[in-house]
């Protein structure tokens, strides 16, 4: 009888059957790339997949370790904006793991960060399969900190694995890209997703909700479910749906009202607003804006986004997508 397959950390990511089948044959063969970039938009959960493969890959046995470098808790490479010799590593629960986002403007990468971690990497030697190196939006990287990373990803130490996260591929600088093997990381079903959620902790409820209004983005719910806050701007963008398909300019007024000075919170407001109109358009029985108004509100939600972007103020673009609520 054929031996069971071991259970793996990457088998709690939720779909995505071929990269984890990619990831498992490299572990298993113990031919793993030193360079390895998952690419999948916010919400999708790459970040959470960049931490399962760096735990199969230092801790095959599991344990302890792996569960904490899945909740994050490995060291980080810091810096300040500005200061070029600010760079250093924050020890974390596991020292054979370090992380790097980006805190510059913009959460753009600082070379200091790229450096300390080089540094740290060339200079210690750990008890474990190796290192692991996880990125973070490497989008966010200037030609900068990415030649600091390169001089390192060109001849690794031995045993040291990068893995990095990405928005979109295209956003990965080429000399980046080309020294990567990548994968997708893909969104599950709005079901899938709603049971993965409602598995850990989420009401059932607010899991199908959620799921369907995300599109099936598990870090996006799990995040919307958890956070009050959040939740709280979900319920705002859901009333202004309401609003949109009453074609109510008037309570789309008073509601918006609220966000003139708050360009930020009025951008995640109508994300969540874009999100509801969307699910809309695909039928949704969660949206409260459907058919050819949530079609017209999903493209009064974009040009409201594109206009906060820009140089606009936010009261003339409020105002203006409020008043326009009466054409839906």
């Amino acid at each position: 009888m054929e031996e069971e397959k071991q259970t793996m950390m990457i088998d709690r990511i939720e779909g995505n059957a071929e990269l984890k089948k990619s990831v498992r044959m490299m572990l298993d063969s113990r031919r793993m790339t030193h360079s390895l970039l998952l690419v999948g938009e916010e919400g999708l959960g790459a970040g959470f997949a960049a931490r399962c493969v760096a735990a199969d890959y230092l801790y095959p046995a599991g344990g302890a370790p792996a569960e904490a470098l899945l909740r994050g808790e490995c060291c980080r490479a810091v810096g300040k904006p500005g200061d070029r010799d600010s760079g250093r590593v924050e020890t974390g629960i596991v020292r054979e793991a370090i992380s790097i986002t980006g805190m510059g403007s913009g959460g753009r990468y600082l070379v200091s960060q790229v450096k300390a971690m080089r540094t740290e990497i060339f200079n210690t030697s750990l008890s474990a399969e190796g290192r692991a190196v996880l990125l973070y939006h490497v989008e966010r990287m200037n030609e900068e900190s990415a030649n600091a990373l390169l001089k390192v990803m060109e001849e690794p130490p031995e045993g040291v694995l990068f893995i990095m996260t990405a928005d979109s591929l295209a956003g990965v600088l080429p000399t980046i890209r080309s020294r990567c093997i990548s994968f997708a990381v893909a969104p599950v079903s709005p079901e899938s997703c709603a049971r993965y959620c409602t598995a850990r902790g989420v009401e059932k409820k607010d899991a199908a909700l959620y799921s369907e209004l995300f599109d099936g983005h598990i870090g996006t719910v799990l995040a919307a479910a958890r956070d009050e806050d959040r939740r709280a701007l979900v319920e705002q963008a859901l009333t202004l749906a309401k609003a949109a398909q009453a074609r109510d300019s008037y309570a789309a007024a008073v509601l918006l009202a609220g966000y003139e000075k708050d360009k930020a919170g009025a951008t995640a407001l109508l994300a969540d607003f874009r999100a509801a109109a969307a699910a809309g358009v695909q039928g949704s029985k969660h949206s409260p804006v459907q058919g050819e108004t949530a079609r017209k509100a999903l493209g009064l939600a974009d040009t409201a986004i594109w206009h906060l972007s820009t140089q606009v103020n936010p009261k003339i673009t409020l105002s203006v997508l409020a008043a326009k609520f009466r054409t839906l």
